[in-house]
C-alpha cells in the first residue's frame, strides 16, 4: 500500500462495522475528532465567541482552501450547516426574476428539485445521454435556442456512479452568459472541483470526512455585488457580501474539525485521493457484477468510487440493508427512489467505499449480499 494511503488508514479509529458509506458519511481521522473536541473544551473554558476569535486564522486558512478546491476567491466562501442550507442561502440571495427558469438533468437530486419548486423556479429539463451525462452538443444549441436564467448540475449524483461534464459545462454557459450553479456535496474530496462555477456549495462529511453539521458556499466575485443579502449592524459592513450568506449561530468546533481534515486531504494529495477513488469505483463494480440477485446499474465508463445496486430477486432493499449490518457488521446505503424521482425507477442498494477499502472487504460484501 502506498505511503499516504496507510497513513489515511492509520489515521482513523478502529471501525466496528465495514463502513462502505462515504456518500452518507465519511470517517473522519483521530486528529479531525480531537480538534473537534479541543474546540468544544476551549469553549467551555474561555467562553464561545472568545474561543472562536482564538482560532480566527485556523478559519481564514479553511477558508483558503476550501477557495482553492474550487477554483473560487477566499473572500466569497461562506461556511452555514449543510449543502442543504447552502443552497437556500444560494436561492434566497441570488437576484433572479419571478417564475425564473433552471435548467436541471433528470438525474438532479430529489431535495434540490423540491428547494428550486419551494422557490418558485421552473425546471427545465437538460437533455443527457444514455448513460445520463449531459450532452454537451445539445447543451449548446440548448443555450443558444432556448436559454434557461440559470443553470444547475450536481456534479457527482449521490444514487449512482454518474459524474457531469461541470467544466465543459461551465465554458458553454459562460459563453451564453447564464450563470452555472453546482452541487459539489459529493464531488469535493472525490473528483476534481477546480472548477470555478459561479457558485458551488457542499458538506464537510461525506469525502472530505470532516465532522457533520458544516456546510460551505462559494460565489464568484463577479456575482457578489448583486446578491440581495442581510448587513447585520454587529457585524459591521467591512465583509464581502457573500461573507453575510454565513452562519453565525455556528458549529465553530465542527468547522475546525473540517479545517484539520482538509488539511490531511491536501496532505495526501487531490490527484492521489482521487485517483484512488476512481480505482475504488472499478474494483467495487467488478467485485459485484456477478453477484446473483444482484444488477449494476452503473454505465461501463463510470468513474468515482459510487458503485449502485439494483435488486433482480424481489429484494427489500432497506431489509437488505439492516440485514448487511445486523448480520455481518456491513454498512451501505437504502435508496428510495424519492432520491432522484426522474432517474430511479427502483430502489437502489448504494456502495460507496473510501480510498483504504481492501479486495478482501469487497469480497466479504459480495458473500453477504450472494446470501
Amino acid at each position: 500500500m502506498q505511503d499516504w494511503l496507510s497513513e489515511w488508514a492509520a489515521r482513523r479509529p478502529p471501525a466496528r462495522v465495514l463502513h462502505l458509506d462515504s456518500a452518507a458519511a465519511g470517517r473522519p481521522s483521530r486528529s479531525t475528532l480531537e480538534a473537534v473536541a479541543a474546540h468544544a473544551w476551549l469553549e467551555a473554558e474561555v467562553g464561545a465567541y472568545v474561543a472562536q476569535e482564538r482560532v480566527a486564522d485556523v478559519l481564514d486558512q479553511l477558508r483558503a482552501d476550501v477557495a482553492a478546491l474550487l477554483a473560487l476567491p477566499a473572500a466569497g466562501v461562506a461556511f452555514v450547516e449543510s449543502g442543504t442550507t447552502a443552497l437556500a442561502a444560494l436561492l434566497d440571495a441570488w437576484p433572479l426574476p419571478p417564475g425564473a427558469r433552471i435548467g436541471v438533468v433528470p438525474a438532479e437530486w430529489g431535495h434540490n428539485a423540491e428547494q428550486f419548486a419551494r422557490s418558485g423556479l421552473e425546471t427545465q429539463l437538460l437533455a443527457t445521454d444514455a448513460t445520463g451525462r449531459l450532452d454537451l452538443e445539445a447543451f449548446e444549441h440548448q443555450l443558444d435556442a432556448d436559454p434557461p436564467d440559470v443553470v444547475h448540475l450536481t456534479h457527482v449524483t449521490s444514487h449512482r456512479a454518474l459524474v457531469q461534464p461541470v467544466e465543459q459545462a461551465l465554458a458553454w454557459c459562460r459563453a451564453a452568459g447564464v450563470p452555472l450553479w453546482v452541487d459539489a456535496a459529493q464531488a469535493v474530496g472525490h473528483v476534481d472541483t477546480e472548477i470555478g462555477a459561479d457558485a458551488t456549495y457542499g458538506t464537510s462529511r461525506k469525502w472530505l470526512t470532516g465532522p457533520r453539521g458544516v456546510g460551505y458556499l462559494a460565489v464568484a466575485e463577479r456575482h457578489w455585488e448583486a446578491l440581495d443579502v442581510l448587513r447585520p449592524r454587529q457585524l459591521g459592513d467591512d465583509h464581502p457580501p457573500v461573507r453575510y450568506l454565513e452562519s453565525h449561530e455556528a458549529h465553530v468546533a465542527g468547522r475546525v474539525g473540517l479545517a484539520t481534515a482538509v488539511r490531511e486531504f491536501l496532505a495526501a494529495g487531490p490527484a492521489a485521493v482521487t485517483a484512488r477513488l476512481a480505482e475504488v469505483g472499478r474494483l467495487t463494480r467488478a467485485a459485484l457484477a456477478e453477484v446473483p440477485g444482484w444488477e449494476p446499474v452503473d454505465p461501463p465508463d463510470a468513474t468515482g468510487a459510487i458503485t449502485a445496486l439494483r435488486p433482480t430477486a424481489g429484494q427489500d432493499v432497506a431489509a437488505e440493508r439492516a440485514r448487511l449490518i445486523a448480520d455481518h457488521g456491513i454498512l451501505t446505503t437504502a435508496e428510495a427512489t424519492a432520491r432522484a424521482p426522474m432517474d430511479m425507477t427502483t430502489p437502489l442498494l448504494r456502495v460507496s467505499p473510501h480510498v483504504d477499502v481492501t479486495a478482501d472487504q469487497l469480497a466479504r460484501l459480495a458473500r453477504a449480499l450472494a446470501q
